[in-house]
């Protein structure tokens, strides 16, 4: 009796080892695996919708062109309004109070002033706009840039 007890764990563990290089298997697709037939693909589902285009991650620091094409605005500063207001907020606390600090705006890497500048940009004209915190803005324009930066690209 324990001669057959061995020979079936024998077998058992046997089985378990032929089984392991098909679980090893790279795709994603579902294996069905039984002693002694070999292992196939089962058949991929059909009925899953299919995206029929994928989106996109808009980025929190940049308005693209295709950004800009689609918005029905005519200025820079209606389209930073529209799409990120948050780059319009500036920093409070006591010393933004005490010092008026705004945001520098940028046009192909010329200071226009500050954010009421973006109102005499056109739409037209913009290719692209970025923005950069205080301490990016220091680190690419210098000078007073304690509230961050905008820069706009023309074509």
């Amino acid at each position: 009796m324990n001669a057959r007890v061995l020979a079936a764990a024998a077998l058992a563990s046997a089985a378990a080892l032929r089984a392991a290089p098909a679980a090893a298997q790279t795709d994603t697709a579902a294996v069905t695996v039984t002693v002694g037939k070999t292992a196939e693909p089962a058949t991929p589902r059909t009925d899953a919708p299919t995206p029929t285009m994928p989106r996109v991650r808009r980025s929190l620091n940049t308005i693209t062109w295709e950004e800009v094409r689609a918005a029905r605005v005519s200025d820079a500063y209606q389209l930073v309004h529209n799409l990120r207001p948050s780059w319009l907020r500036t920093p409070r606390g006591p010393s933004s109070i005490r010092n008026n600090i705004d945001l520098a705006v940028f046009l192909n890497g010329v200071r226009m002033g500050t954010r009421d500048a973006l109102a005499n940009i056109p739409i037209n004209s913009v290719r692209t706009l970025r923005f950069y915190t205080a301490t990016e803005a220091r680190l690419k324009f210098g000078g007073d840039t304690s509230a961050g930066a905008i820069e706009v690209l023309s074509q």
